[in-house]
């Protein structure tokens, strides 16, 4: 293929030069029409391997084969610009583009058996059991506490289901659209992929499987709860009531809870927690625990170490209701609390004696304090536990979670607070500090406007709440404790969390301070109190580090410097080098298109113009009017190029005096080889332009200098720029020198980058609005048209500095006039 490419670009160099300036413009026009769209992809990656913007894995891939495309092209068009010079460039971007697709490529779920495990088992395979069922499992191994009978539906059962509906396709195409923090995308989304699950069949050997399992562990009609149980789930990081789960379902329907439990996987809080702490969906595939239900007389929640309780000997602390403990963990009620020593055989607190409506009697306290502190030992950390007793008195432990340790700074000594406080001993359910502007939480839909960096005031901890704690500063309930989900998510991200009976005074608006280490809401933002805050930034971590192998190969841009010796195809590390790379020598290959000999320029058309120069045209597409198609010559009002007419505009400004008797042609070239053999219009010495619509390669000579202009100017901003290089003169080394400096202060004041070297000047912007770019081609045109023979009449600094200034209010006052 290459081959075949540099023969038809060498038959084309000799045979049709013409030709090969259209098609090299046509790869041009390509290639920096890939180049906008590879640096929009970089942005939007670096947004998420940064943690600025939050988004599932599948959108980094879905971005990165973009990008891929993107840059193959890039390299593909250079490669056609220049066969000879760039032919090892395609094989170096494939083996970068290689390790890019390695570092962000998940491994194949497995969809093979089992799909099915006892409760015993799944202590031993927590990638097939999920957390909650493979923590239950270790409890009632490990522990030696009393668990209900029950059993897993495995992950390996829900990648199956996936498979045998067809529905990965389905749900990774919207997993990609989903970024966190457009409400109304990720709600929509989300609802369409539990609607695939829930339209969606069991399998026959999983549902058989089930139905059986289900008949080992229950009796008659007895009821069973279903509950989730995904990867990842109950470890270091909580998805306290994240995912759904399934009460009081009757045998027969056990299937359709099974898939309701699935959905829940994708419900929109679960799918933001779950990105914003790092995970992609493969992380999380949803097994299942079924246990049959506990008539239960009391429920709750103790933990093993509870942070509300820190003294010098600590505490556990026990939270319970009366019934089942849903109501407790979904922060819809406050319960009863009772206290317990942290000892061999628990006593419990003096100061906190139970009463009647939710917990146990004594005695029961303290086994659940001894089966906490056992479960302790066995997990080696301390433990969050849910618990139930039955209407017989049984004592059952649901589940066990390592419990979300927050930083202790009730020891530390800092000076004291001077601020009002306005309501303080309120109950601690998460620690940290947050200030903000007061927000009353509504409730349906409503609920989705919480602005950022409000402090919410909730009647309720809700679940529903969970969704948007990222934009959350401290949250205020009425009702609620440490025990719900809420506060439980609301301690791994670090967000301060209230309740208790609020003060009437608070108005929406108003700025406090939440202080979830002391319990006190102050007036105002206490400047002292935040010095002190959480450490967050967790879940920026977890989001970077698993991107850290692929953003340097993506992202990161290596080759900054044009000029080095590694700006070179092997010196591409990164997509992103690859493009730098083949922008930045496209723009070298339009800049140089066309020799000062004009070779290729043989079809192009003499421009008519009152100015005394010399100039042709040649048309790449769309640069003229139809109306010059078939004419010999072509004048001003023939210009469609919109980067050619600003340059026109300037260039033929009627304030600038030219001789007529003096035409602008290459006058060294013409003393160098006429001797009378060439005439004054000849292609030879003339100037030439080449023209699209959108784009303009103009080479000019003035006498003994010439300049080259290189501009594309369209609608596009990120590809649009002017490449301008300025050489040569008839006077003095030291004359040319200052006329140079003349044009370089005058570019800089328009906000060009200029450099220069000997008698040579460079100058470049890119990335402005066509209006933007017009303007400074007309500003260029009329420097152009200045700045002929200045060099002959330069001879001071003090000369380049009154010059500067008189050009600059003559372009701005002509700008003035037009505006009028």
């Amino acid at each position: 293929m290459l081959i075949k490419q540099l023969f038809k670009h060498w038959t084309y160099q000799v045979f049709a030069p013409g030709m090969l300036l259209r098609r090299k413009y046509e790869a041009f026009k390509s290639l920096l029409a890939n180049d906008a769209i590879a640096l929009e992809l970089i942005a939007d990656l670096e947004e998420l391997f940064y943690g600025k913007t939050l988004a599932d894995r599948q959108r980094a891939i879905w971005l990165a084969s973009r990008l891929s495309s993107a840059v193959k092209t890039m390299s593909g068009q250079l490669v056609e610009m220049n066969p000879t010079r760039y032919m090892d460039l395609p094989e170096y971007f494939r083996k970068i583009d290689f390790y890019v697709r390695m570092a962000l490529e998940l491994e194949q779920p497995e969809v093979g058996p089992p799909y099915i495990l006892s409760l015993e088992d799944a202590a031993s395979f927590p990638h097939l059991s999920g957390g909650k069922a493979s923590n239950l499992g270790r409890a009632l191994n490990e522990g030696n506490v009393p668990v209900p009978p029950g059993f897993v539906v495995t992950a390996n059962a829900f990648n199956y289901f996936i498979d045998f509906n067809g529905l990965s396709k389905d749900i990774e195409k919207r997993l990609r659209r989903i970024v966190i923090g457009d409400r109304d995308v990720l709600a929509q989304l989300t609802g369409e992929m539990q609607e695939l699950i829930l339209s969606a069949e069991v399998p026959e050997e999983i549902a058989r499987s089930i139905r059986f399992a289900v008949s080992e562990i229950i009796s008659g009609d007895d009821l069973i709860a279903v509950r989730s149980s995904a990867l990842a789930e109950d470890g270091e990081i909580s998805f306290a009531g994240q995912y759904a789960s399934e009460l009081n379902v009757p045998p027969n329907d056990v299937l359709e809870a099974y898939k309701r439990v699935l959905a829940g996987k994708y419900c929109p809080r679960a799918v933001a927690y779950r990105i914003s702490n790092g995970l992609s969906d493969r992380d999380t595939a949803m097994a299942v625990l079924i246990l049959p239900m506990v008539d239960a007389e009391n429920a709750g929640v103790i933990y093993s170490r509870d942070p509300d309780c820190l003294s010098s000997d600590d505490r556990m602390g026990i939270y319970g209701v009366h019934g089942l403990g849903h109501e407790l963990v979904d922060g819809s009620v406050s319960p009863t609390r009772a206290v317990l020593s942290r000892e061999e055989t628990p006593r419990l607190s003096e100061n906190c004696i139970p009463d009647e409506n939710g917990l146990p009697d004594e005695e029961t306290l303290v086994e659940l304090g001894r089966l906490a502190m056992r479960l302790e030992r066995a997990f080696g950390c301390p433990q969050d536990i849910e618990w139930a007793e039955d209407v017989t008195g049984e004592l059952y432990i649901l589940q066990a979670r390592p419990l979300q340790q927050e930083r202790d700074e009730t020891t530390e000594e800092h000076s004291p607070i001077v601020a009002t406080r306005l309501a303080e001993g309120l109950e601690r359910a998460s620690r940290g500090v947050g200030c903000g502007e007061v927000y009353f939480a509504p409730t349906g839909e409503e609920i989705a406007h919480i602005p950022n960096g409000a402090v919410v005031v909730t009647p309720t901890l809700k679940p529903a709440l969970l969704t948007f704690i990222g934009k959350m500063s401290g949250v205020i309930a009425s009702a609620g404790s440490r025990a719900s989900h809420f506060a439980s998510v609301a301690r791994e991200t670090g967000v301060p969390v209230l309740v208790g009976v609020l003060p009437s005074f608070l108005e929406a608006g108003q700025v406090v301070t939440v202080d979830g280490t002391t319990g006190t809401i102050y007036d105002g933002c206490v400047e002292a109190l935040l010095t002190r805050s959480r450490e967050g930034g967790v879940i920026s971590e977890r989001v970077i580090k698993q991107y850290s192998k692929v953003a340097p190969l993506a992202v990161k841009l290596n080759l900054t410097d044009p000029q080095d010796e590694s700006f070179t195809p092997e010196g591409c590390r990164s997509l992103h080098d690859v493009v730098r790379f083949c922008h930045e020598k496209a723009m070298g290959e339009m800049f140089s298109m066309v020799d000062k000999r004009g070779r290729g320029m043989y079809a192009a058309r003499r421009l008519k113009t009152n100015l005394p120069l010399v100039m042709y045209i040649l048309d790449l597409g769309d640069g003229l009017f139809s109306s010059a198609a078939s004419e010999k010559l072509v004048s001003p009002q023939d210009i469609k190029s919109r980067p050619m007419w600003g340059l026109w505009y300037g260039l033929s400004d009627p304030r600038v005096k030219w001789l007529k008797t003096l035409t602008h042609m290459d006058w060294e070239e013409f003393d160098r080889v006429s001797a009378g053999i060439f005439s004054f219009d000849s292609k030879l010495l003339a100037s030439y332009c080449l023209v699209s619509e959108d784009y303009l390669h103009l080479m000019i000579r003035f006498g003994y200098h010439f300049s080259v202009v290189d501009s594309v100017c369209g609608a596009d901003a990120g590809a649009n720029y002017i490449n301008f290089r300025f050489k040569g003169g008839g006077a003095g080394f030291d004359n040319r020198l200052l006329r140079l400096e003349f044009i370089r202060r005058v570019l800089d004041h328009y906000g060009f980058d200029t450099k220069t070297r000997g008698d040579m000047l460079d100058a470049a912007c890119s990335r402005l609005e066509e209006n933007e770019i017009r303007r400074l081609l007309v500003r260029l045109g009329y420097l152009l048209a200045t700045t002929r023979l200045m060099d002959m009449r330069m001879d001071s600094g003090e000369q380049v500095e009154a010059e500067v200034k008189w050009f600059i209010d003559n372009a701005e006052k002509r700008d003035e006039n037009a505006s009028e």
